[in-house]
C-alpha cells in the first residue's frame, strides 16, 4: 500500500485521507499535525477548483483555514504570528476568489 503522502502527490486525496488523519492523531501535539492536515486540505482544495467542484473546494479550504488559524493562534511573538498568518491569508484569498467567481 502506498504511503498517504504518495497518494496525495498522485491526487488520490480521498484514498489518502483516512491514513493521513490516523497518522496525525499520533503526532506530538506541537503543531505538526495541525499544519500537516491544513496543508493536505489546501492541496485537496486546489485540485477541486473546477467549475463543478467549487463547493467541494471551498469546504476543503475551510478545513485548511481552520488549521492554519489555530496554528497561528499559538504564536508566542509578533514576528512568529505574522509569519504564520501568511498561510491564513493565502487560504482566505483562495476562498474569496471562489466567491468572486460566482
Amino acid at each position: 500500500m502506498d504511503d498517504w503522502r504518495d497518494l496525495a502527490r498522485q491526487g488520490k486525496f480521498a484514498e489518502a485521507e483516512a491514513a493521513m488523519l490516523a497518522e496525525t492523531e499520533r503526532e506530538t501535539g506541537y503543531g505538526d499535525e495541525v499544519t500537516t492536515r491544513a496543508g493536505f486540505y489546501e492541496d485537496r482544495g486546489d485540485t477541486s477548483r473546477g467549475e463543478e467542484d467549487k463547493d467541494k473546494a471551498k469546504g476543503f479550504y475551510e478545513k485548511a483555514l481552520g488549521g492554519f488559524r489555530l496554528f497561528a493562534s499559538w504564536a508566542t511573538s509578533g514576528g512568529e504570528g505574522n509569519a504564520r498568518m501568511l498561510d491564513v491569508r493565502r487560504v482566505e484569498k483562495k476562498i474569496a476568489d471562489l466567491k468572486d467567481a460566482d
